[in-house]
């Protein structure tokens, strides 16, 4: 019986990759639109620390995973993300418009290409391994700290490390965490037939 119930799964089931390359422009932008709210939500989860002005969110899971599953609609996501948070406010703290040019910009933006890059490395690969997609999704990570702190360093006239200090090394654990969840859950997602 299980093996009946195997064939049949296997004939009827595809890989994360052929559904991203089989599915119609409305499928993937209605996806991108999924990831963009979830975005949203992420933002809300947030906490401060005395010496950063940048606020612990959960956005960063789901850019690297944006970028994993929907390939090069992964940047489309982001930018819905942002386009709609600007008119409805729906960054973090529920922020607008404002949020564009506030302090946290730069990682917003950041958010944008680290799903690019991903999304392009995706869909020129076949198959993962796990370090891979680690290697990955920390380049895109570092891709969002790059923009962050750069924009912080720019709007709060602060040098390098400075920027480093308060805009980067707060978080790298807890981002290396998210690097590590998203790969795990990206690597589940390659890993056969779902």
């Amino acid at each position: 019986m299980s093996t009946a119930f195997e064939n049949y799964r296997e004939r009827n089931s595809v890989t994360l990759r052929e559904w991203r390359e089989g599915s119609s422009v409305w499928t993937m932008l209605a996806a991108s639109f999924l990831f963009a709210m979830l975005a949203a939500l992420a933002a809300q989860l947030r906490f401060f620390l005395p010496f950063t002005p940048v606020p612990f969110t959960g956005q960063v899971l789901v850019v690297l995973l944006a970028g994993f599953v929907l390939g090069r609609y992964g940047m489309v996501s982001m930018g819905m993300y942002l386009g709609l948070g600007a008119g409805l406010g729906w960054f973090s703290g529920l922020a607008g418009v404002s949020a564009l040019t506030g302090l946290t910009a730069g990682y917003l933006f950041g958010f944008v290409l680290a799903a690019a890059f991903i999304g392009m490395m995706v869909e020129r690969r076949r198959d993962w391994s796990l370090l891979q997609i680690v290697s990955v999704m920390s380049v895109g990570a570092v891709i969002i700290y790059a923009l962050g702190a750069a924009w912080l360093a720019l709007l709060l006239h602060l040098d390098v490390a400075s920027a480093l200090a308060i805009g980067v090394l707060p978080f790298v654990a807890a981002d290396a965490l998210k690097v590590l969840l998203a790969s795990s859950a990206a690597c589940i997602l390659t890993s056969g037939r779902a």
